[in-house]
């Protein structure tokens, strides 16, 4: 199956693999206020996409008698507390994978990925990383949606338009509010995970060194041809969608607003001329 990785102005057809401590798939970060969940990737495979560059520091001085990128042991500099980084050792890296196919082993029932065993199957893996705005977050959903009613019917509110509905209020004489009508409708969406996409791994993200000023959900998803779901973003997005719309229809993932993702018809409809 093919492999995708989704952030909020782009797919890309593959997905990183992370060399260390194992390779893997980092789904979120670690530190404060974050979660980093490792989605192991199978050694057969990982040697299949392996190669290797000469470390970048070659010759550097540092304080490390063992380079911590490439293990390469460094030689004392006399007179110094540095250590002098030898002109050998080599760095492993991976290229992006494309297409695998993910295993549950039968002893953990753990999930792992390998080499694509199947080319006919046309589900998609995909690494959800959609960002909320500055100091907002993220709330997933399913794509479809019914209107439900406005839940400030007949409340007072502190603007002329409704900030959820976005119908006109009438003004409260002798305040600065106004009168929410018995009337407007909000979109009420299914839930997440809709029927046919699987969350394989999850983890998050954060803004801030304390990861207090806002953060974002990224999941690892299977997700079956027709199937799609919703990101609702939050926070200062200056002039960036709001909602993204991601959906698979087993040869192409779609990315963007709901129109852009589905586009009216061009069809000549019937009708009247006006």
């Amino acid at each position: 199956m093919r492999c995708f990785t989704v952030t909020e102005s782009r797919v890309t057809s593959s997905i990183e693999i992370e060399p260390t401590p194992y390779p893997h798939i980092a789904v979120g970060e670690s530190g404060r206020g974050r979660e980093l969940t490792r989605f192991p990737v199978g050694l057969r495979f990982a040697n299949s996409l392996a190669y290797q560059k000469p470390c970048f520091r070659r010759g550097e001085q540092m304080y490390h008698e063992v380079c911590p990128e490439c293990s390469m042991k460094c030689t004392s500099i006399p007179g110094s507390t540095y250590f002098r980084h030898p002109e050998e050792g080599k760095i492993t890296y991976y290229s992006p994978v494309e297409r695998a196919s993910v295993l549950k082993t039968r002893e953990k029932g753990t999930f792992l990925l390998i080499e694509e065993q199947d080319p006919a199957d046309h589900r998609a893996l995909v690494l959800v990383n959609i960002a909320a705005g500055f100091r907002g977050g993220t709330e997933w959903t399913g794509a479809v949606s019914d209107e439900a009613p406005c839940p400030y019917w007949g409340e007072e509110v502190w603007s002329k338009f409704c900030p959820r509905c976005k119908t006109l209020c009438f003004p409260i004489e002798g305040t600065e509010k106004y009168q929410h009508p018995e009337g407007g409708t909000i979109p009420q969406w299914t839930i997440f995970p809709p029927s046919g996409i699987i969350t394989l791994a999850q983890g998050c993200k954060a803004q801030g060194a304390a990861g207090r000023m806002g953060g974002h959900v990224v999941r690892l998803l299977l997700m079956e041809p027709g199937t799609s779901f919703r990101v609702h973003r939050t926070g200062r997005l200056y002039g960036a969608p709001v909602e993204r719309f991601v959906f698979w229809d087993g040869e192409t993932l779609h990315l963007g607003t709901q129109d852009e993702v589905w586009p009216p018809s061009c069809e000549m409809p019937e009708g009247e001329l006006i």
